[in-house]
C-alpha cells in the first residue's frame, strides 16, 4: 500500500505515475486511478451535505 494518507494524494501520484508512460486521458479510464476518484469525489460529496445539514 501507498504511504500516502489521504485520497487526494494517493490519486494525483498515481496519474503522474501511469501518465508518464501513457496519455493522461487513457491513465484516467485505468480501474484502480477510477477507483482513487470515486473516493475523493464521496468525501468531498460527504463534506458538502455535512455541511448543508448544519
Amino acid at each position: 500500500m501507498d504511504s500516502y494518507t489521504k485520497d487526494i494524494h494517493r490519486y494525483a501520484f498515481a496519474m503522474v505515475k501511469a501518465a508518464r508512460s501513457m496519455p493522461a486521458d487513457i491513465a484516467e479510464k485505468l480501474d484502480h486511478i477510477k477507483q482513487l476518484r470515486f473516493n475523493v469525489q464521496l468525501q468531498v460529496l460527504r463534506k458538502r451535505i455535512d455541511r448543508r445539514i448544519t
